[in-house]
Formats: C-alpha cells, structure tokens, sequence
C-alpha cells in the first residue's frame, strides 16, 4: 500500500516515538461546530469508554447549537429528516430520545454516557493560577459530582521544567476505536471570551455565541481530526501513558488505572499515517529522554517540499516567551530556527510559502513579527517575487442605524495545520514555537494522502475568502472523507469541490487569488466598506505604520485601528444584525 501512494518514496516521518500506521483513515473539520458536532455523535453513541485528555474545559460549554438543535425544529417533515441523520450517524434510539429532549453540554453529555455504564475518564491539565484561562479544581469537582473520574494532571510543574509549560494536548479517545485530536479544548475561557464553538462564517455578531454579558466573544478559527484503525490506537496508548503515570506517582487508587487494549482493526484507507508527539524530558516516566516528534515531522516536511507550504497557526517564533513582548529577551529556539533555516532553503528553491496568522494573538505578537521579518530579509528575492505570504483573518459587520459605520474585529486564529506540496498535511495541538517544538505537551497527526491535502487546502482558502458557507465546507469534508451522506448532500458536496478546484486548485493562483482579496479588503478597512471574506495582510507593526494604520504593539492594528466613531458605538446596536 505505501509504495502506491504519492510521496512515499521520501522520508516524511518521524522516529523514536509512535510508527507509521497503514489502515487508518483520518478526517478532518473545520472550525468548532462540525468538530463539536462530530465529537458529541462519539460521546453518545460510546460504548465502553470516553477518554479525554485536555489544556482546559468548560463543562457548561453546549456541543450542538442552533440549526443543529432538535429543539428549533418545527415541522414534522423537517423533524423525521433530522431523526434520519441521527440513526444515520449510528445513534440508536435511547441516544436518539436524549438527544432530542437534553441540552447537549459536555457535562449532560458525559454524565448520560456514564450512567449507560461507560467508564468515562478526563485529564485536564493543573494549569496554575498566573496562567489558567479556567479553573481546574471547579471543572473538577463539577465533573466528580457527575460520575465522571477527573484528575488534575500536575506533571509540567518543578524546577526541572519551562517555566510556562503547559500539557497541550487535545486528545479525546472513543471506545479505544476512534480518537479525535487537532486544535479545539471544549472551552470557553473564564472571561467569557474565545468561545471555541464557531462556524466558518465567523459571524461578529450571533445569539449562539452569546456570553453572560450578551456579547459575541471573538470569532475562533480552528482543524480538528477524527481517527480511525491502527492510529487511534496510538491516541488511545498516549492517554493511557499520561493516564497511569499520574495515577502512580499521586499514589492514586489502582482500580482507575487504564488497561492496555489491542490496537483497534485495519480500515480502508489510501492514507500513511503517524502521531507524533511532543513531550519535555522529566514531565511524564515514560519520556526521560523527551519527545520531539512534531518538530521532526516539519524537518522532513520543509526539506521535502518542491512547490509551496501552506500554513495556518497561533505563532511563528524563534524566540521563547517569558511574558515580556520583546523578541529577543526569550532564549532562542533551536528547533523554530531550524526550520525558519529550512523554509528560507526552500524559498531559495523555488518555493512558495503562505502562512495565516492572528493579528490580535494572546501574547507574543512581536516575535512572530520578527520571525517573519527575518524570513522576509533572508530570502529578498522571494519577497520582490511575491512568494512569501503572510495574512491573518477579521470579521466585519455594517451598521447602518444610528451611523453608517463598519465594526471590525480580528479572528482568532489557532489552527495548526501544515501542508506540503498537496501531498501531505499535519493537523494538531503543536504551534510553530518553542513550546509546541520542545517544551509543552503535544499531539499532532500526518497524513500523507494527496487527495486529502488537496482537499484541505481549497476548503481552507475557500473559507477565508468568502467563496463558500458553513454548509458547504461542512459536507465536502464529509465527502472527502468518505463519511456517511444523503444522496441530495453527496451531490451538492460534489458540486462545491468541483468549484473550488476551478477557481483554487492552482495553488499559486490561489495564493495569488488570496494576496488580491486581502489587499482589496485592506483598502476597505482603510475607507470604513466591509469585508469581503475574511482575509487581510498580515502586518507587522511598522508596515501597519507605514499604512497609517493605529496600532498596538502586542494587540494588532485591526481593532485598535478602528475609527473613533466605530470605538465610541454602543454594542447594543449589533444585536441582531447577524445570526446563523
């Protein structure tokens, strides 16, 4: 099988860790709401067990919103269509009848697999005070009080360790069958801002992201994967690792251990797989030597790649953070510095190199800065040539009562995705930095399937550029990913993935395509019009001067280069503006 595949006469992989499975097959969704959507159809329909492994949670956070709900179903027509597509995603009619009559939190959700008799276990990292977007020992008790066995993973504390390292992971395992990693916690953080659920419209302003202040927290761009076949097994053998090894050194209760399982069956699949993990020596027994899998898979990545390098994620650093936004005070990253070495190789080569970026990132905004720069100044003539890259995404929304105004606000961007060459991609946990490299603990997966690649790229470029709707993106990658479809849906999945390929399947006219529509709606900014899409230039803080743009060191240019009378408007007036 491996020889048949495109690309796998190269060394794409990396070594010392997990192997590089065959039979295994790995989707992909876009953004919070298909994943959710997804995630929560596996934790009703579970079985035997339900392990979670996460930066943080929110037990209250709802899975399913809005036209996903049972609930703002109306006609019986409409109903018994969407009855249909719960039994077709496998749900049987116990799950049915919860789904229909519950609010679908994570909490209500995990409570009800657990009172069917599935051993449900959650590790959420012990984040300390100074650095933690949630409260650990709340979400804790919250969960115990439910049934639900939680421990507080303090591993990634002491002196031997980064002083701000974190156990990154976002890895959910089903029935030791199916995992689920990428980008998303099921969290909304303690402010109330940065709710993960969102769909690839990134509205400004929706009721279904409402905070307790009814406000719309910031739009939240993000990939997440599900995994099945030999792979998931490998998912499942990270939890039961991280798992046991708190159990023993709190000396905790042996009965809560997890047991070895055989690794889950073959599917069909025309796909290479591997996980590959970061994990900093000392954090856990099983890593004395540490883990840098992730890292390894972007060696091979940036050295293989002959055409272009597409990139979506949180930061692009060479230097460590300490929580002071200047670049060079944090010790340099040798791993990030490699690879800003090996893109720079391949700019020289030909190579063209596109990365998404946040504008308004929580922290360490000037060192992707200079990270960026430094790529741009290493290789000019790829900058004088157009083959480096650089955008980040905003929504806007116009408001035409009591002023004609346009609000702007940046979208988060915390997707971590990589693809070469439309051959191979990686989705996961791991930022282009020194935690997700080297000193936090991470999990990511690569895929080497040209047809997929492919299929991600266009489906990304398409959703920031306005091109396509949340449903559209929605079920291509179910066809994509051969997962189950009415005939209607099949033929419309079809119909968008046959558009996309005419207008994106180049990927230097799409990136092209991109540079276009992210200047022209920068020139909108600039004159108060809205957005078309999503996508802006990336700027660092002295081009956004040179534009004459407000900005703010380590917040951007999109919010704080807002008008005065766009600043001074009561949010009040957005309210239903937009919904989804």
């Amino acid at each position: 099988m491996a020889t048949a595949i495109a690309g796998a006469h190269k060394q794409w992989w990396a070594t010392g860790d997990m192997p590089v499975r065959e039979g295994s097959h790995v989707s992909y969704f876009i953004d919070g709401r298909a994943t959710f959507l997804e995630m929560c159809r596996h934790f009703i329909r579970a079985r035997h067990s339900i392990y979670l492994a996460n930066w943080g949670l929110e037990p209250e956070m709802e899975l399913v919103r809005g036209s996903d709900r049972a609930a703002i179903i109306k006609d019986a027509e409409s109903h018994k269509a969407y009855v249909s597509e719960l039994q077709l995603a496998g749900l049987a009619a116990p799950d049915i009848d919860f789904w229909l009559n519950n609010t679908l939190t994570v909490i209500n959700v995990l409570r009800y697999a657990a009172g069917k008799g599935v051993d449900v276990k959650v590790l959420l990292w012990k984040a300390k005070k100074s650095f933690a977007v949630y409260d650990p020992q709340r979400v804790h008790d919250l969960l115990t009080e439910a049934g639900i066995t939680c421990l507080l993973d303090d591993s990634a504390e002491g002196i031997l360790h980064h002083p701000i390292e974190s156990l990154h992971q976002k890895a959910t395992v089903i029935d030791g069958s199916y995992a689920f990693i990428g980008g998303l916690d099921p969290l909304i953080e303690k402010e109330d801002d940065f709710d993960r659920w969102d769909t690839p419209e990134h509205l400004y302003s929706t009721p279904l992201r409402r905070t307790h202040n009814e406000t719309t927290p910031h739009a939240w761009h993000d990939v997440h994967t599900l995994i099945e076949g030999p792979a998931a097994g490998d998912v499942a053998l990270n939890f039961r690792q991280r798992w046991n090894d708190v159990i023993h050194r709190h000396h905790k209760i042996k009965k809560f251990l997890v047991s070895e399982q055989p690794l889950p069956p073959a599917v069909r699949s025309n796909s290479l797989v591997q996980i590959a993990r970061t994990v900093p020596k000392h954090t856990y027994s099983f890593d004395r030597n540490a883990i840098k899998g992730i890292t390894q898979l972007y060696d091979h990545a940036f050295t293989n790649t002959e055409q272009f390098v597409y990139l979506e994620n949180q930061y692009f650093w060479t230097h460590a953070y300490y929580g002071i936004d200047i670049p060079f005070v944090g010790n340099e990253s040798p791993e990030m510095d490699q690879h800003v070495e090996q893109l720079c190789q391949a700019l020289k080569r030909g190579v063209t190199i596109s990365i998404i970026l946040p504008d308004h990132p929580n922290v360490g905004r000037a060192f992707s800065d200079a990270a960026l720069t430094a790529l741009r100044n290493k290789v000019p003539e790829a900058e004088a040539e157009g083959r480096i890259q650089a955008f980040c995404l905003a929504s806007s929304i116009y408001l035409d009562q009591p002023a004609h105004i346009t609000r702007y606000r940046p979208i988060y961007v915390h997707a971590k995705v990589g693809i070469v060459d439309d051959e191979w991609y990686t989705i996961g946990s791991g930022n282009l930095n020194n935690r997700g490299m080297s000193d936090d603990t991470e999990i990511n997966v690569a895929v080497l399937n040209s047809q997929q690649a492919h299929g991600l790229r266009i489906l990304l470029q398409g959703e920031h550029l306005g091109l396509v709707t949340a449903v559209d993106i929605d079920r291509a990658a179910r066809l994509l990913s051969n997962k189950p479809l009415n005939a209607s849906d099949k033929e419309h999945a079809q119909h968008i993935l046959d558009y996309l390929e005419t207008t994106l399947g180049d990927p230097f006219a799409a990136v092209h395509l991109m540079h276009e529509r992210a200047m022209d709606n920068l020139e909108r900014f600039k004159v108060n019009q809205p957005l078309i899409g999503h996508l802006l230039p990336y700027l660092t803080t002295a081009e956004a001067l040179n534009h004459h743009l407000k900005v703010n060191g380590d917040h951007g240019w999109i919010e704080e280069g807002a008008k005065p009378s766009q600043n001074s408007q009561d949010a009040e007036n957005l309210e239903g503006k937009q919904e989804h």
